[in-house]
């Protein structure tokens, strides 16, 4: 015999059959009957030692026995799959293959075992997998009506184990009867054609519940000359034609789920016939599944005409357009989207909120062309122009009421290039250059005697840029006002300042050449000249800060725990009455400048010129999160009314009880603030007076070294 022959030999026989390694009990060779007899599959045994699976030495001692060239027979438990143990019985000879020994080993059922009645490894194993299921197998022999049951089909119905009676009449009677007739013809179908059935019935347990199955079952016909009942077959006898074997599935939850999704999705259609929203689903293949009434009047086509139509045949212009790019992403990435879109008549807009829905894309149209003409009659209104330009600079869309005042019609502009209608305007042909750059950027254009200030954003599709939205204002007058502004603050600078120091000068000879009243009238003027130019240069800063745009406003980083110090300090000698206590951190840095100084110096100047000195106590704090730092000014003076915390940063207001002065610092600490990009605020204090509290962007982190000090009197405790 060839080596093929054998080895289908070793592989067919239903003898259980194992081939070891040379000179040891390790499996080279399995065949399907001696794993299938211990639960296992040939391929997991092989390479794995008789020895591991025995529970006791006695294999060992007879496979050395064997080895050794006694054939031995030994009864012994091993360990079969799913850590189950089986009692065999176990057959050891030696076999020579090329001068080697080896083991040949051949397996039994332990001694009292009857084959006749006892299922087979292959039956067991599927009754150990089918257990605790709600899978169950049956057999029916058409012949004899003899109907099999497993344990787990036994416990699908609700039946003890090895109590179901074993025909076919006992299962047609636990069918629920509306579904019998159709279970029987379906098994008659089986019986004539020989091909496979399947189908679903509810059941009807011996515990009184009644549940959803799935059966599915196939004819085995009787081999010719095959025994039927210990006889010879007879082709007259009827019911010969064989056994019909098959699975049960429990699918109660399945058919509840179904039920529960069926009941929701009628709900689902019926709030959705009521929208008055466009609802529609498409597939992958782009035809539309459902739709409701609104998409029907909107497309003006019954339901029946839409829903299986292909979506491109309904609305040809939105092949290509933002609907198909969108669907498409919503399809790839299981991620909604939502996205405007107008009608090639320009008449009608619609906002798409698109799902992901089954294997297409579930939307809701909402008609917004009402709202739409709304925001464009706003935006016509407004003093600004608007306008969109595509990537080759053609205008696209252009509106506002600031067009009149350039002698611009929309209509001469649009369709046209920004490049050629600018082309004398190298700043405007280079800012759109920029934008279709991908940069986003504000600037200022003159055209003619009208100044404009200009926001580019660019609008991206997937990474691109596919257009720019321009937004310009008419900032003439603005611009005119920062001339006066300017006009004004060299008055200052060179008229009242220099006014101021002469007049100082003159005052101090006199002052140095009088006595007595005289003297201190001269006094007086020198006074009122240091103060009225103090007063000048902080009103020139403040027109110099007004008058510069916020782009050109330089800010760096600035110490404040420093300057806060440094003006605590100043003030303790100049008020030795008022005590100071501090909680400043070091380096707590600001965006700011060099005014910063005079904005802290003047709110500690607040706390103490608007209250009485005599008892005065002013605290300072300063804190970080690392994004922001703020300082914070506190005294127990006699403090403000909540109606007046914000009224006293306007021109011309003071803030405490005590009115004095013209309310100018605080003005100025809000315009300051204000171009820090920051903000300043009034709060109660816990002793009853006011907390100023100025927040500022950090320009880093804080050491967190806090140095904490009382200074009462001007000597530090």
């Amino acid at each position: 015999m060839s080596d093929s022959l054998y080895q289908r030999v070793f592989r067919e026989t239903p003898a259980a059959v194992a081939v070891h390694e040379p000179g040891t009990t390790r499996f080279e060779a399995v065949n399907p009957a001696y794993a299938d007899a211990l639960g296992y599959d040939p391929s997991t045994l092989e390479g794995d030692s008789l020895v591991a699976l025995a529970a006791d030495q006695e294999a060992l001692a007879a496979a050395e026995r064997a080895l050794d060239g006694e054939p031995e027979r030994v009864e012994t438990t091993l360990t079969g799959a799913n850590g189950t143990e089986r009692r065999v019985t176990i057959e050891l000879d030696r076999i020579e293959d090329a001068g080697q020994p080896r083991l040949l080993t051949t397996l039994q059922s332990a001694a009292g075992r009857e084959a006749e009645t006892a299922p087979s490894p292959s039956e067991r194993r599927l009754e150990v997998a089918l257990t605790g299921t709600d899978t169950g197998v049956w057999e029916w022999d058409i012949s004899t009506d003899e109907v099999v049951w497993t344990e787990s089909m036994e416990q699908l119905f609700g039946l003890e184990p090895g109590t179901f009676e074993g025909t076919f009449e006992a299962f047609a009677k636990r069918v629920h009867p509306e579904d019998l007739s159709e279970v029987q013809a379906d098994i008659e179908s089986t019986v004539e054609t020989g091909e496979r059935f399947e189908t679903e019935y509810r059941i009807e347990r011996d515990d009184g519940q009644q549940r959803w199955v799935n059966a599915r079952g196939e004819l085995h016909e009787v081999e010719e000359g095959a025994d039927v009942e210990g006889e010879e077959g007879d082709d007259d006898d009827e019911g010969s034609g064989g056994r019909i074997v098959g699975i049960v599935t429990d699918i109660t939850d399945r058919r509840r789920n179904e039920r529960a999704l069926r009941r929701q999705e009628r709900q689902y259609r019926q709030l959705v016939e009521r929208l008055p929203d466009a609802h529609y689903t498409v597939d992958d293949d782009w035809r539309v599944t459902f739709c409701n009434e609104a998409l029907a009047e909107r497309l003006g086509r019954p339901t029946e005409e839409i829903e299986g139509a292909r979506l491109w045949d309904l609305l040809p212009e939105a092949k290509g357009s933002a609907i198909e790019h969108t669907f498409e992403q919503v399809m790839a990435t299981g991620e909604p989207e939502n996205f405007e879109y107008r009608y090639e008549s320009g008449e009608h807009w619609v906002r798409i909120q698109a799902y992901p829905y089954y294997d297409g894309v579930a939307a809701v149209s909402t008609d917004i062309s009402d709202q739409r003409e709304a925001l464009l009659s706003v935006l016509d209104a407004a003093p600004v122009v608007l306008y969109r330009f595509d990537t080759d600079g053609v205008f696209q869309e252009m509106r506002g009421e600031a067009l009149s005042r350039l002698g611009v019609d929309p209509e001469d502009l649009i369709g046209e290039s920004i490049f050629e209608v600018y082309a004398d305007h190298e700043e405007v042909v280079a800012a759109a250059e920029r934008a279709l750059d991908g940069e986003s950027f504000r600037y200022t254009v003159v055209l003619g005697d009208i100044t404009l200030e200009t926001q580019y954003q660019p609008v991206y599709s997937d990474g691109e840029v596919t257009s720019v939205i321009g937004v310009s204002m008419d900032v003439t007058e603005l611009h005119r006002q920062r001339e006066r502004m300017e006009f004004f603050n060299s008055i200052l600078r060179h008229d009242v300042l220099n006014g101021m120091t002469v007049i100082k000068m003159r005052a101090d000879l006199l002052a140095a050449e009088l006595d007595g009243e005289h003297a201190r009238y001269a006094e007086t003027i020198v006074d009122w000249c240091t103060t009225t130019t103090e007063v000048t240069k902080r009103v020139r800063r403040v027109i110099e800060t007004l008058a510069t745009p916020d782009e050109e406003h330089s800010l760096e980083s600035i110490d404040a725990s420093t300057i806060l110090r440094q003006k605590v300090r100043e003030l303790e000698t100049a008020y030795p009455e008022v005590t100071f206590e501090t909680a400043v951190p070091d380096g707590a840095w600001v965006r700011a400048d060099e005014l910063l100084a005079e904005v802290l110096g003047n709110l500690l100047t607040n706390s103490i010129e608007h209250n009485d000195s005599d008892g005065l106590r002013i605290e300072t704090a300063v804190d970080s999160d690392g994004e922001t730092v703020r300082i914070r000014v506190a005294d127990n003076g006699q403090g403000i009314s909540d109606d007046r915390k914000q009224s006293v940063f306007r021109r011309g207001e003071t803030s405490h009880a005590k009115e004095t002065g013209s309310g100018f610092g605080l003005f100025f600490v809000d315009v300051m603030v204000e171009k820090y990009g920051g903000e300043v605020w009034i709060e109660d204090s816990a002793a009853g007076g006011v907390r100023f509290v100025v927040e500022l962007d950090a320009a880093g982190e804080t050491t967190g070294t806090l140095i904490s000090e009382t200074h009462e009197g001007g000597t530090n405790e």
